[in-house]
């Protein structure tokens, strides 16, 4: 599990380091123990807690903030003022709960869509048109609105596993 900050996104990183730089600076000890791990990782920790081995609890692999750089745990020494460096981390904007004292959060993360659901994801965004049509169909022929992006990643996808839409 690497501890780096450079692993988190570029907007968490200076948060962190104010976080840090506020625990030492009113004496304390405070250490990065976690920031972004491999679903590997995650999924070894969330196998630990479900076996009741783990101090902390942890997410499901694949909905964890820290697979995706959202979250990193720290550890404030004393342990006793763990909660106020949470109490600040909220100040900040951030997310924290004493339900997991170590994790903190980006605000807003949620988890991306699995590509194992990209099919229905095509067909709840365009109601009762066939996916396979909507690959080559303008979006404004669609009954709801595809932005862009989500449409070349669809486009890819489709290509990538059935090799079709893969021009333009």
């Amino acid at each position: 599990m690497s501890a780096s900050l450079s692993g988190l996104i570029e907007e968490l990183q200076p948060y962190a380091r104010e976080l840090d730089r506020a625990v030492h600076a009113s004496g304390l000890r405070g250490s990065f123990t976690s920031t972004l791990r491999t679903h590997a990782e995650q999924q070894r920790l969330y196998d630990r807690y479900l076996r009741g081995e783990a101090q902390f609890p942890a997410a499901p692999p694949g909905l964890s903030a820290h697979e995706y750089g959202y979250a990193f745990d720290y550890v404030v020494s004393p342990y006793e003022y763990q909660d106020d460096a949470g109490s600040y981390w909220q100040d900040l904007g951030g997310v924290w709960s004493r339900k997991d004292r170590v994790h903190f959060e980006y605000p807003g993360f949620t988890p991306p869509a699995q590509d194992e659901n990209i099919v229905q994801q095509l067909a709840d965004k365009v109601n009762d048109i066939p996916w396979y049509l909507q690959l080559f169909t303008p979006i404004a022929t669609a009954t709801k609105t595809v932005d862009e992006t989500e449409t070349q990643r669809i486009r890819s996808r489709a290509c990538e596993l059935f090799g079709i839409g893969c021009g333009g």
